[in-house]
């Protein structure tokens, strides 16, 4: 029989291989699965939060811990078992996989723990799991401040508060467009900061303020004064006188003046620096009734706004004629003149092409000068000799030795005798043999130039315009004398005249004066 102290000797061995055995079981053992529906919990102070875990149906019991530590209860035998612990007294309530405290606190916000015990479910054992609950306070109260007096080009700031909400956050828009910051707006804390404003910063303004439990939004109308802008100046039927002048004496002058401007301008008139009066004055149209030349001169447009105090002025210089002519008159007298110097030319023309013609004409007909001789006994065209007037007067017709007494009958002239120891009267002085020219001269020898060898008689009835009475001829042998040295001579030749010019056809003949009848020379 063995004793105890050989039993003892063996008892490890046999521990040994009892935990051996055991060792396979537990290490086959996997922890309780736990999941929470939602993670974090997102709750605002004064409503329910609900920590809701999803584990296996049959577990033993299933237990929660606070953020400080403290088990708040644990589900267990299908009932709540609660501690009262003093934070949460009253506020918790405890289900088979929910937790839920109710109204929750800001104090409240913390990681809490669940414990799941399997029992005896075999291959599981014990597990824990957290979760994150976030308490906040709701926004409210959020208001948008703007000033009551926004300049265009000064600073306008608007401004957005709010009464309660933690872990906030803001954005701005305009419009439904969210603003943007840039290098004119500037956002600073709970402030939207335009520098300088302008007047297209007019409109709706938004601004949210919101946590991750709430949001709210503020609005407001932003007016943004500004003007008056540089005035334009407009005249009502503007009369466009061509040389200068806007209006016509008698007529009702308007002039209208606008200005851009919030709010509206109001308007005043100055004529040459002084002031207009007001009731010409309708808003900015100025009205001047029948107006005379001494209206004329320089108009000055008033602007002033009374929120920026601000002014504006513009001129425009009015001049009243008497008579206006306008564009569309001078450019008809323009065209008149012009067809009227057209028709002149065309007129010049014509006539130089008719003198033309007529020049032509008279160059085909023969020159008398250049035609030949005529029969001596026929008398030169009348209207030749009458047509050299005494303002154009020349040497007239001479009278030839070879005229015929009939001849010199005819033109009013007679010969006279010689008389003793005078000049010869019956033939031509000079060269009585050489021939005469047409004129009457001799050639190489006759009168100076200017002399005429025509009778006195003659000359003196052309220059007057009468034939004087022919005195008694003297008796003159003009049969021929005997020169002792060359012999007998021959008789001299009766005188006639050269052929007298041809009387131009465009100059009209003078009327014929009758000659006075010729004295018969004594035989």
């Amino acid at each position: 029989m063995k004793t105890l102290s050989e039993e003892m000797h063996y008892a490890p061995v046999v521990l040994c291989l009892l935990a051996a055995a055991a060792w396979p079981a537990a290490l086959c053992q996997n922890p309780v699965p736990i999941q929470f529906q939602t993670s974090p919990v997102l709750v605002r102070t004064g409503a329910a939060a609900v920590l809701d875990v999803i584990t296996v149906s049959s577990a033993l019991s299933i237990s929660w811990v606070s953020p400080s530590g403290i088990t708040l209860g644990l589900w267990v035998g299908g009932q709540a078992v609660l501690n009262n612990a003093v934070q949460y007294t009253g506020r918790i309530t405890i289900t088979a996989t929910q937790l839920q405290i109710s109204p929750v606190l800001l104090t409240d916000t913390g990681n809490y723990t669940v414990i799941v015990d399997p029992g005896s479910i075999v291959g599981m054992r014990k597990s824990s799991g957290s979760v994150l609950l976030h308490v906040f306070d709701a926004v409210a109260g959020v208001k948008l401040s703007v000033p009551p007096v926004a300049l265009e080009g000064s600073n306008i700031s608007l401004t957005c508060t709010w009464t309660m909400g933690t872990e906030t956050s803001m954005s701005w828009t305009k419009g439904g467009t969210t603003i943007s910051p840039d290098y004119r707006i500037t956002v600073t804390g709970n402030s939207l900061v335009i520098n300088p404003g302008n007047r297209s910063d007019a409109g709706g303004y938004s601004c949210m303020v919101y946590n991750l439990v709430s949001a709210t939004t503020a609005t407001a109308s932003l007016t943004v004064y500004y003007g008056p802008d540089a005035p334009v100046l407009q005249q009502n039927s503007q009369a466009n006188c061509v040389g200068g002048g806007q209006a016509v004496v008698g007529q009702t002058l308007q002039l209208a003046c606008t200005s851009v401007s919030l709010p509206p301008a109001l308007f005043s008139w100055q004529q040459n620096g002084q002031s207009v009066a007001a009731d010409q004055v309708n808003g900015g149209v100025l009205t001047l009734q029948a107006i005379t030349t001494n209206q004329s001169g320089q108009y000055v447009c008033m602007a002033r706004n009374v929120v920026t105090t601000q002014t504006a002025k513009q001129s425009i210089g009015i001049t009243i004629v008497k008579t206006c002519l306008s564009v569309g008159a001078v450019a008809g007298i323009v065209v008149a003149c012009a067809l009227a110097v057209i028709f002149i030319i065309i007129g010049i023309i014509l006539l130089l092409c008719c003198r033309n013609r007529d020049s032509r004409l008279r160059g085909d007909k023969p020159n008398p000068s250049s035609a030949p001789a005529t029969d001596p006994l026929q008398p030169a065209p009348q209207s030749s000799f009458w047509n050299r007037a005494p303002a154009g007067y020349s040497d007239p017709p001479l009278h030839s030795p070879n005229m015929l007494p009939d001849a010199r009958q005819q033109y009013g002239h007679t010969s006279r005798p010689p008389q003793p120891n005078g000049p010869d009267t019956c033939g031509l002085q000079g060269n009585p043999s050489g021939p005469v020219s047409n004129h009457g001269h001799p050639d190489g020898g006759g009168l100076p130039p200017g002399k005429s060898y025509a009778p006195e008689s003659l000359r003196n009835r052309t220059q007057t315009g009468h034939a004087p009475p022919d005195p008694e001829p003297a008796e003159a042998d003009c049969s021929g004398t005997e020169d002792p040295t060359t012999g007998p001579a021959a008789p001299h030749a009766p005188t006639s005249f050269a052929s007298l010019p041809v009387q131009s056809p465009s100059s009209p003949a003078p009327p014929r004066e009758t000659a006075s009848p010729a004295a018969t020379p004594r035989a």
